[in-house]
């Protein structure tokens, strides 16, 4: 779990600590790898300032504002594997009959996007709001979230699909300017060329940074982990 500081870590720690060892005291298991990685790219503003837009999307701040205090975004991200000459050859192995060599060790996994869903307050952690309040004074004492400036902080809760009680959490500043940027975004023709005349969703919006981050090789290696194969 990412903490935007050690005063926000302490503060959690009453919460935290009910789910940091199992039932009979021992260690709880580590956290999944797409929430490592999301730990680190929360702190990379290159790839968050990709995932804004559908951030804004999500919310829908272009036709509701109020979101920003009313909701939090909850991404739902895993990793999958890359490995293609790997799966291939494991696949001809088992085409022919033949037992397959032992997996090595590790395995490269690529983090990736699986769903974007509104958060209401009442289910929002504690630490984020603090999180939040933070990144608010911070900009704040920068001149920006003026009022009426139209700027929001959105909150942010990254969690593992397929998992529970392992959760990141960031705050996002988003401007005006993006957010009526992104209400002209329209929808890709995914089976030609150019784009559809309707608006883009966030399912699209998801999808388009998946394969863009896949297209991408300094984002590829960024968003790549070696995983176990213990836990693959």
């Amino acid at each position: 779990m990412h903490y935007c500081s050690r005063e926000c870590q302490k503060a959690d720690w009453k919460e935290h600590k009910l789910i940091c060892k199992a039932a009979d005291g021992t260690p709880a298991p580590s956290r999944p790898p797409a929430i490592k990685v999301a730990e680190k790219i929360t702190k990379d503003d290159e790839i968050m300032g990709e995932i804004d837009g559908i951030l804004v999307k999500a919310m829908d701040l272009e036709h509701h504002p109020e979101r920003a205090d009313t909701h939090a975004v909850m991404l739902t991200c895993r990793v999958a594997s890359v490995d293609t000459k790997l799966a291939m050859e494991r696949l001809q192995y088992a085409m022919s009959g033949r037992e397959p060599p032992p997996l090595p060790p590790k395995v490269p996994k690529l983090f990736i996007i699986v769903k974007a869903a509104l958060l209401p307050n009442g289910s929002v952690p504690k630490t984020l709001d603090d999180i939040a309040d933070k990144t608010k004074a911070i900009y704040r004492a920068q001149g920006l979230l003026k009022p009426g400036s139209g700027d929001s902080v959105i909150r942010v809760v990254w969690v593992a699909e397929g998992t529970t009680g392992a959760a990141c959490y960031c705050a996002r500043i988003v401007n005006q300017a993006l957010i009526e940027n992104v209400a002209t975004w329209k929808k890709p023709d995914w089976e030609g060329d150019g784009y559809l005349d309707e608006p883009i969703s966030t399912a699209d919006m998801i999808k388009g940074y998946n394969l863009m981050v896949m297209a991408t090789p300094e984002l590829k290696k960024k968003l790549t982990i070696m995983v176990s194969t213990k836990d693959s």
